[in-house]
């Protein structure tokens, strides 16, 4: 759970967003969100080791702020997908899946939805994490990909960019409650076997990283 103070801070970054003022408040951010977020992702264990984002914002390609205003963790996630927990004044952001699929990925994943027996086991893996509350992305094309008809059964998966289940919580007072991070776990283990999935059947990129 965060405090209430973890959003007083987040209001007051929204307000004063310049590197000298979070060197001046680098303690607090620690204090009422990082170490909160911390004592979360020691319970999550299970799921992976964790990954926290920085808070700086990367300004060498894209003007902008120089500070993120939120606090960003991904749990195991590796080159086939995990996890996912945002907090920021829109809400907390709860997901999980394959962010950004590689072209491979994506054609390995539509691969699998044409099979009807593959197709049945995502729909299964899907329908987990709905009940728990999580919902999955919408469609990034507007028509079938190349190779696949329209008419396609399962067009409307074929049609995802992103495989990922979400679910952004509006600041609630359950937040600063002990039930939060039981909140989060819950969801998080529901779609615990979407990820499997991942990666069992689509998997890592086998293309070359472009960044090297």
């Amino acid at each position: 759970m965060w405090p209430p103070e973890a959003l007083d801070f987040l209001r007051e970054l929204e307000d004063n967003n310049d590197s000298d003022w979070f060197k001046a408040n680098r303690v607090r951010y620690d204090r009422v969100l990082v170490a909160p977020a911390r004592e979360l992702v020691e319970r999550l264990r299970h799921l992976g080791e964790p990954h926290f984002f920085r808070p700086y914002n990367n300004l060498r390609f894209r003007p902008g702020p120089p500070l993120k205003e939120h606090l960003g963790v991904a749990i195991g996630y590796g080159a086939a997908g995990g996890y996912y927990v945002e907090l920021s004044l829109d809400g907390l952001l709860v997901a999980a899946g394959l962010h950004r699929p590689a072209p491979d990925q994506l054609e390995r994943f539509r691969v699998a939805i044409d099979d009807s027996r593959r197709a049945g086991a995502f729909e299964r893996t899907l329908a987990r994490a709905e009940s728990a509350g999580m919902s999955l992305a919408e469609p990034g094309l507007k028509r079938a990909p190349r190779g696949y008809t329209n008419d396609h059964p399962r067009v409307e998966r074929l049609r995802l960019k992103e495989i990922t289940v979400a679910q952004r919580h509006p600041l609630a007072p359950w937040l600063h409650k002990p039930g939060c991070d039981q909140r989060i776990e819950s969801q998080l283990e529901a779609a615990a076997a979407l990820v499997r999935w991942l990666a069992d059947k689509v998997g890592p990129s086998t293309r070359p990283d472009p960044r090297r």
